[in-house]
């Protein structure tokens, strides 16, 4: 659901790149909201996975899988 809601808004993405980009939202939804309590809806979380898009974007080129930069 959020990669084809990504997809709409002309974000395509290979696979290894949305699996990188949910890994971060994952981290970012448990870390930042639910060791507060917070319920995250499914607006939230696609405004997080494209903000982590454009983040990445600009940080990473596409060309190099991420996880060999960590």
């Amino acid at each position: 659901m959020i990669r084809s809601l990504l997809e709409n808004q002309g974000v395509n993405l290979t696979d290894l790149e949305f699996k990188e980009i949910m890994t971060i939202v994952t981290d970012d939804i448990r870390e930042n909201r639910i060791k507060f309590n917070k319920k995250t809806n499914i607006e939230e979380m696609f405004t997080i996975a494209l903000r982590t898009f454009c983040l990445m974007k600009r940080v990473v080129t596409f060309d190099v899988p991420w996880s060999i930069i960590e």
